[in-house]
Order: structure tokens, then sequence, then C-alpha cells
């Protein structure tokens, strides 16, 4: 069976082929997806999955959306995924019933850093290495994690 960090990095290659482009906050959305299939414990393209994510709908937050779809094949027009607006946090709710849930948040802290670390350009060395950044980083950095 192929290490985690070998798993991490075929994953976000697929990300990066659907969404143009690599960048940190696509990462998070790899991420976020992988923390919540692992937590509940289920697999890409579990049926029965939903997600619900909280984020502001603009570029760059909204570059997790398409790391969550590529990873959980939880999709806006599948309507397995659900977006809501809430520009000062980055958290999705996975499901598989009422009674297993997971919420996954980006930390604050993490959050604001990359705010104010962001380049202009989407395709510039400096958002790539953000990106890598968010890869490596240990997961407890990163973010916090509630199960229902």
């Amino acid at each position: 069976m192929p290490k985690k960090e070998q798993d991490l990095d075929s994953i976000v290659r697929e990300a990066v082929d659907f969404h143009g482009h690599l960048g940190p906050f696509l990462v998070i959305g790899v991420r976020i997806g992988l923390i919540g299939l692992r937590e509940l414990k289920t697999t890409r393209g579990d049926p029965k999955l939903q997600a619900t994510t909280l984020l502001k709908h603009a570029v760059p937050f909204s570059c997790v959306i398409d790391g969550i779809q590529v990873t959980t094949q939880c999709t806006v027009g599948n309507g397995k995924l659900k977006l809501k607006s809430m520009p000062e946090t980055i958290s999705t709710k996975f499901q598989l019933n009422q009674e297993r849930q997971v919420t996954v948040t980006l930390k604050t802290t993490k959050f604001e850093e990359l705010k104010k670390s962001m380049p202009k350009s989407a395709r510039s060395y400096k958002n790539i290495q953000l990106a890598r950044e968010v890869a490596s980083s240990p997961e407890k950095e990163l973010f916090t994690i509630k199960k229902k």
C-alpha cells in the first residue's frame, strides 16, 4: 500500500488537473476531504456521503471546493456538496447519516496567515510554495476536527 504522502501527492495532482493550477486553498480542500473520509471510515464516491462547506465565495478561498469535490466526489452538480457563505472561515461538515458526522475547520491562525501571504498571481512560484507548505504541514497545525 502506498504511503500517505504518496496518496496525497497523487490526489493533489488529480485536483490540479481538474482545477487548473496548484495553490494552497486547493490543497486545503484535498486535505479536508481526506480527513472527512478517514474520520467517517468511508471512501471516495460513497453514495451516502454528504458535505456542507462554509467559506467566502471568492477566489482564492473557493478553490477549496474543487479539492473537496475531487477527493470525495461530493459535488455541487450531484447535489452532495452544499455551499454556504461564511467570509471568515473555511469549514466542512461531512455526514453519512445523522449519527455519523465530522466537521473539519481550517484554524483561524492559518487562515489569516494564508490570506496575508497570498500572491496576486495564481500561477506564481510563491503560490506553489504555499501549496507545498500546506501539503507538508502537520494536520494538527492546520485543522480542528470535531466528530459527532
